[in-house]
């Protein structure tokens, strides 16, 4: 895994994301349709246990059906929360976007702008808007009397 370059491990992060993801649905699907044929089976078992008085066999048969169903929604539950790999994979590219940020910002310099560079005490002094608008006075006063 060492042999792969920055941009192909961020690659097979991504990869590995959406494949996880699509697995994931394909199994969510998987599961729901199978409960489903279950339950239409059941049902329909249902009416032929009263027209054969089997409503005893029935019951056990779907209980047995109910259990199975919990057992495993249980294990995948389990399994999901003792080891969320998408969550994993998605720290280590957060981790990895924070170092690249990090480094960025060391050689990327800019200027505060005056509103703030003004509040800082190893700043030079800034003008007020008061100061400013006598010097624009005078300015134009200078320029009034270049006129004459």
């Amino acid at each position: 895994m060492s042999t792969l370059n920055t941009t192909q491990k961020l690659q097979t992060c991504l990869d590995f994301i959406d494949q996880r993801l699509e697995t994931t649905s394909e199994q969510t699907i998987q599961i729901a349709e199978m409960i489903i044929e279950d339950i239409k089976n059941l049902t329909e078992g249902y009416q032929n246990a009263i027209a054969n008085g089997n409503l005893q066999t029935h019951s056990e048969l779907v209980r047995a059906t109910q259990m199975n169903w919990v057992n495993q929604l249980h294990e995948i539950i389990l399994e999901q929360t003792n080891r969320d790999l998408n969550g994993q994979v998605i720290i280590a590219l957060k981790k990895f976007v924070d170092s690249l940020n990090e480094n960025q910002v060391k050689y990327h310099s800019f200027d505060l702008p005056s509103a703030v560079a003004s509040q800082q005490a190893d700043e030079h002094e800034y003008l007020t808007q008061a100061e400013i608008d006598i010097l624009m006075g005078q300015q134009n006063l200078f320029a009034d009397t270049l006129k004459h």
